[in-house]
Formats: C-alpha cells, structure tokens, sequence
C-alpha cells in the first residue's frame, strides 16, 4: 500500500536549510551571570535564572450578552528566580553575601549565552535583590558539592536595555546570524509606538494651551 503523503527527502532538506538558518539549539549549561563589581564570582554561580520579556496576567472584561473580552496586561518588568552558588573552603559565599548587604541589599548583574568576552546575547539584570539560605551539611553526601540557594527579584526590560561596561563586554558583543533583520523589525515596531505616543502627547499638549486661551 502506497503512502498517501509520504515524506520526500528533498522536504527533509528543505527543513535541514531552514535548522541551519535558526542556528545550534542552546545548551543549558550555556550561561553565566556576571555580578557586576565582582566579575570573578561568576565561576560560582551553579545555575540561575536566563531572563525573558512577558506580559503581566490579562485582565477580564465582562460585556452584557454573556461575552468575556481579554485586556493584555502591560509588559512585565519584574521577575523572581533562584540562583545556586558553590560553596568554596574560603567562603566566597560568605564574602558575596557581606557584599549584597554591604550594597544595601541590591545588586547589579548580566546574563551572558555563552561567557563573558565570548557570547552570542547578554542580558542587563537591574536591581538584583539576593537573598542567602543556609546551606546544610549532610555527612552522607561524599560526592556531592555544598551549594547555598539564594533566590532573586531583579527588574528586566528586555534586549533593547543597556548592558553595564565592566571592560570586556562590548568588545566581545556578537549577534547571532539572522537575528539582525529581526532586531532592527522589533526596533522599528518600539520606535513607531513611541513616535504615536510623543505624537498624542503633542496633541493633548496642543489642546491644553487651546483651552487656556479660551478659558
């Protein structure tokens, strides 16, 4: 019996084609966050949370006849995640944490794909608050490395925010290729919404000195 939609291998490459376009699949273990101030921490920071824009929960709006619209809540700047910190014999953890509370409690950092000199996306982590848990010691665990969990707020607003400078980070800026064409689309998208809104703003201003001269 004859396939009727059988698969053909020039549409497996025409989708080989399409993969390479998109580029490598990330691996987890493909990140660093950097604290800014204390570049050399990076190396012990286990995992942590990779930053991503979303929208706050829709609102619901009840219309009569029954019918239940979605408002889109406005764009999300505040996230929370967990960072797991290695344990050294020196007690870095400590000094990184006498550090945090030194600095009033927040803190500044990046998220790089990659590391640091070499990635191909970093992201700007603003007003990191870091809290320490106690690590615990197990006499059980011989194989295992003490790591302390420190969860996080921190305020993200996307790619288009400023990275800090800490000396080698726009040297080593890369961009994936295919991602420019659709950076510069998003980019007109936000500059096209902020021109509509400087452009109402002119309006409501233009009103505003209208009813003054009539009173």
């Amino acid at each position: 019996m004859q396939q009727s939609n059988p698969i053909l291998l020039n549409q497996l490459k025409q989708d080989y084609i399409a993969l390479q376009q998109l580029g490598s699949p990330l691996l987890s273990c493909q990140g660093m966050f950097v604290p800014r101030g204390m570049e050399d921490f990076r190396f012990l920071f286990k995992s942590c949370p990779r930053p991503i824009v979303s929208n706050e929960d829709p609102a619901e709006v009840q219309y009569p006849g029954g019918f239940t619209g979605i408002v889109a809540g406005p764009p999300k700047t505040k996230y929370t995640g967990n960072l797991q910190i290695i344990v050294t014999e020196a007690g870095h953890d400590q000094i990184l944490a006498e550090y945090i509370v030194a600095s009033g409690g927040i803190i500044h950092g990046d998220y790089y794909d990659g590391r640091l000199g070499s990635f191909t996306r970093s992201y700007a982590l603003e007003n990191c608050a870091i809290r320490f848990e106690s690590a615990e010691y197990d006499s059980d665990s011989r194989s295992q490395v003490m790591t302390v969990s420190c969860p996080i707020d921190y305020n993200y607003f996307g790619s288009f925010a400023n990275i800090g400078t800490n000396g080698s980070i726009q040297p080593g800026k890369k961009e994936i290729d295919g991602t420019a064409e659709l950076v510069n689309r998003v980019q007109q998208v936000i500059n096209t919404a902020q021109q509509a809104t400087n452009l109402a703003n002119a309006v409501q201003g233009v009103g505003r000195q209208l009813g003054n001269l009539f009173g």
